[in-house]
């Protein structure tokens, strides 16, 4: 607040100034005067754009043109106002989304749909400037209040879907409180052990969540831009809005457990946690790992439902035996002390399983899989087993080409099945598949509550044949893509638009020589890419460069160094420690001087889907005050894991073994219920998820590849422009920069940096 009012106080000083009003602060001539208050003026402006203050900066700029006439002055005027009319209109657009979802809030309240209510509450809650005047309003306040309760019930009553929904809005409306994240974990947790073991019962929860949901959807008004289901044509690769019956005979995934933890023996669980013992990134005991382990047994046992797999849970005296036995075994491993700690689990462990034979009879590999489950759930969420029927799968993944549709998935804390980013020029993104998007079905059964690995398993497939899935977009539509599988090898560098024919040009802004490249991965090849692609931008002239990586999950750790040695001449790029002694011993990566290094004005876009190798580079080239950084705090993906093989390679224990650290010494990396994540932005630029997708809608019209004879461009593509003052609509048609507040942002900082603003 006092550094507004010290700027403010400056600008009223210099307005005085020039009116006549205050003598000058020098003693020259009239002339020297007027220089002398333009670059006054001019310098506060680039400090007040430095901190994001476009409104104002966009003031001083325009005075200091009117008053010099200068031709520069007057340009750097006009691209900042350019890009003030276009933040006030997303700034609109924004309040606009807060008001509807706030309104439905209302109408959800007022229709007794408390759960939906919630719903719009937390989304509203992501949108709104002032979130504690929004979040202690009474409404609100009230209605997180009464959905405590009703979540309370859902609990007692085995309503999992239900309850884990509550908890998942909790924790976005009160992100400060752990214990929303805990229940949920649990929620889901039981749900994972319905979906697996029993999904006849998970469907029918589900569907009664669908019923209410639908229900309440329809209360909505309808946008009376949405076609009819009738008019909606759904050719290959082409989204429909048609219906899926949800009662269809094939819409479940009929998951058989015996074949996804087939091969899983109770040796491989035991060399894990050893492993774990002794390799994770902090100290862990054996007593944290029995207690997780221990408790994983006991949610399964208390599952309601998981009887129809193993019938003797049914009975109550066998179930009631067996949760005791779990008890004594926690209470024996929490007396163990030192040395005794892993001679307790092990026979825990052995004890366990006698009880387990004379009670409820669980298989072993379903005990071994639960106990895992519970016993790594403890540590971090990318720390986990790769069980026998896994590795297939995890291999092909990892290879870096396979056949599919070109989608990284995720499984999101209430079970659904979240598309992180479709790899460029893949089937899925031709498609119009977006980062954020649910898949709520494959092949027309239901995704929710199934692995990444099970998900992977059935997206992917031989090239030629096709896969249906079916989308919840972030606007709530659902639309279904039925999209033809091809080989996906895709180059991770990408320029502005397409050259006809093939190839990039990588000018945003051709008269101005400004750059533009988008890293999609850190690939094997990424470095090479990247340095042809800044050759040619060296060759066409360029002063600056943008480098997009928005939605860039990652990739090689040694593409990420080898990128940033190409902007660094010396220090430390980035360092990995654990934070005890393993074993593992720390490293440090340190840039190197090259005569290929690019010395060009950097500016980097990032956003809260740049991760891991992403966040590296980013967060170097900041720390060594070597680029600017525009969007939005990345992801917070600073873990680093290992495998330790287990049974002659035929399992594997994948487990978090140090972190990264940033040339500051901080540390990327977001624990649970921590504030301090990732790599912030120097200047912050945020989108709805509503303008990231007309974004991406943009990009992907000016992503289509035209024929090398192709004199003109079609009329039904978009031409790219470097006017950011278009209003954006939802196809991106008016062009990019018009749809993409972020790179508008950018590219107004880079203009303004080569042409001498001292930002």
């Amino acid at each position: 607040m006092k550094r507004i009012f010290v700027r403010r106080a400056v600008v009223m000083a210099l307005g005085l100034m020039l009116s006549g009003l205050l003598p000058s602060v020098r003693a020259d001539s009239p002339a020297n005067q007027q220089v002398a208050s333009v670059e006054q003026l001019k310098s506060e402006a680039f400090k007040l754009i430095r901190d994001g203050h476009f409104d104002q900066s966009n003031t001083l700029l325009t005075q200091a043109a009117a008053l010099s006439h200068d031709p520069l002055t007057e340009q750097m005027a006009a691209w900042t106002n350019g890009f003030e009319t276009q933040r006030q209109q997303f700034a609109a657009e924004r309040q606009k989304q807060f008001e509807k979802l706030a309104g439905e809030m209302n109408l959800f309240l007022k229709h007794d749909k408390p759960e939906d209510a919630l719903d719009r509450a937390a989304g509203a809650y992501l949108l709104t400037d002032d979130k504690k005047t929004f979040r202690d309003s009474k409404p609100v306040d009230d209605l997180v209040k009464s959905e405590i309760q009703r979540a309370e019930d859902f609990e007692k009553n085995d309503q999992w879907i239900q309850s884990q929904r509550i908890f998942q809005d909790l924790s976005l409306v009160d992100p400060a409180v752990p214990t929303w994240k805990d229940r949920l974990k649990l929620a889901v947790r039981r749900e994972r052990l319905l979906a697996l073991y029993t999904p006849d019962v998970f469907k029918a929860l589900r569907d009664q969540d669908t019923k209410d949901r639908d229900a309440a959807d329809a209360l909505l008004p309808r946008d009376p831009g949405a076609p009819a289901a009738a008019d909606v044509k759904s050719p290959a690769t082409q989204p429909t809005t048609q219906p899926v019956d949800a009662t269809a005979d094939d819409d479940d995934f009929k998951v058989d457990w015996h074949e996804t933890l087939h091969g899983i023996k109770p040796e491989m669980l035991w060399d894990a946690l050893v492993y774990a013992r002794n390799n994770w990134y902090r100290d862990v005991t054996y007593q944290t790992l029995a207690t997780g382990g221990l408790s994983g047994l006991r949610t399964l046992v208390t599952t309601k439902g998981l009887e129809k797999a193993f019938p003797d849970l049914a009975n109550e005296k066998a179930r009631d035996t067996f949760l005791g036995a779990i008890d004594d075994a926690i209470a024996a491993n929490k007396a163990a002390a030192g040395a005794d700690e892993q001679g307790a689990l092990h026979d825990s462990l052995d004890k366990l399983q006698a009880v387990n034979d004379a009670t409820v009879h669980l298989p072993t590999e379903v005990f071994t899989n639960e106990f895992s489950d519970g016993a790594f759930g403890e540590l971090d969420p990318f720390s986990s087993m790769l069980w026998p029927s896994d590795l297939d799968e995890f291999k092909r993944t990892t290879q870096g080409e396979f056949s599919g549709v070109g989608i990284q998935i995720q499984s999101d804390p209430d079970g659904s099945l979240k598309v992180v980013s479709p790899l460029e020029d893949t089937p899925a993104f031709k498609a119009g598949i977006k980062p954020g998007d649910i898949i709520t079905r494959i092949d027309g059964k239901n995704a929710r509550g199934i692995s990444t690995y099970q998900a992977v398993k059935s997206i992917t497939g031989p090239a030629g044949t096709t896969v249906m899935l079916t989308i919840r977009s972030t606007d709530g539509k659902v639309r279904e893509y039925t999209i033809t599988r091809n080989t996906i090898t895709v180059a991770s560098v990408k320029g502005w638009t397409h050259k006809p024919g093939g190839g990039w040009d990588y000018f945003v802004d051709p008269d101005q020589k400004i750059g533009y490249m988008r890293l999609t991965n850190f690939a094997s090849n990424s470095p090479k890419e990247l340095n042809d692609a800044i050759d040619q931008m060296k060759a066409g002239g360029a002063r600056g460069i943008i480098f997009d990586l928005r939605y860039d999950p990652g990739g090689l750790l040694t593409s990420a160094t080898e990128i940033a040695n190409k902007f660094l001449h010396d220090g430390v790029i980035v360092s990995t420690r654990p934070d005890r002694e393993t074993g593992n011993p720390p490293t440090v990566a340190v840039a190197r001087p090259e005569d290929a290094d690019v010395d060009l004005p950097l500016v980097i876009l990032v956003n809260q889907y740049s991760a891991s190798a992403s966040e590296i580079v980013s967060g170097a080239l900041k720390d060594q005050k070597r680029a600017m950084l525009v969007g939005e705090r990345t992801f917070g993906k600073g873990s680093v894991q290992m495998l330790f093989p287990l049974a002659d390679k035929s399992a594997y224990l994948k487990l978090t073994t140090s972190h990264y650290y940033l040339p500051s010494g901080r540390c990327i990396h977001r624990e649970e219920n921590s504030t301090e994540w990732g790599v912030d932005p120097d200047v912050t630029v945020e989108m709805t998820p509503e303008q990231m997708r007309a974004a991406i809608d943009a990009r992907q019209d000016m992503d289509v590849l035209q024929s090398a004879d192709a004199s003109t461009t079609p009329a039904a593509q978009p031409v790219p422009t470097t006017n950011p003052t278009t209003a954006p609509t939802a196809s991106g048609t008016k062009g990019l920069l018009a749809a993409d507040p972020q790179l508008s942002a950018a590219l107004l900082l880079m203009r303004l940096k080569i042409n001498g603003a001292a930002l």
